[in-house]
């Protein structure tokens, strides 16, 4: 008879959200500005100072989740992104709901990464409506 061991981490596929979908993107920066990136159905476009636009393949109801950790990161300064405008349930001219992703330095300031340095996202996102009935009434 086989030993059964615990599991020591849970599955990966368990969520609270339902219709869950997760995607991955990869962002090389170059001289000021992202050189390339590597995520399936995405797309990305540099459009200021600090700033870059992730546009899906689609519209989803709900961004139910952001991680992110630089893979290199040569500045002198950390930069943490933030997403500063969240359009994902609204089609822009591709169709695709758009977020918008800016790379701040403590004080707040949108700066540009070093150039070599590779930044890592992940997105969870939903288009099942029964996320929205999960609202919680905070007492």
């Amino acid at each position: 008879m086989a030993a059964r061991e615990p599991d020591l981490f849970p599955s990966q596929g368990r969520s609270n959200v339902p219709g869950k979908q997760t995607f991955h993107l990869e962002i090389t920066y170059g001289a000021g500005a992202p050189a390339s990136a590597w995520g399936k159905d995405l797309a990305v476009a540099d459009t200021a100072t600090g700033k870059i636009t992730v546009t899906f393949p689609r519209t989803y109801r709900k961004l139910t989740g952001f991680r992110w950790g630089w893979k290199t990161c040569g500045a002198a300064a950390v930069l943490t992104p933030v997403v500063l405008t969240n359009s994902i349930a609204t089609a822009s001219s591709s169709g695709g709901g758009t977020l918008v992703i800016e790379t701040r330095v403590a004080a707040g300031t949108a700066t540009d990464p070093t150039s070599g340095d590779v930044l890592a996202l992940e997105f969870d996102v939903s288009l099942d409506a029964l996320n929205d009935g999960y609202a919680i009434t905070i007492t």
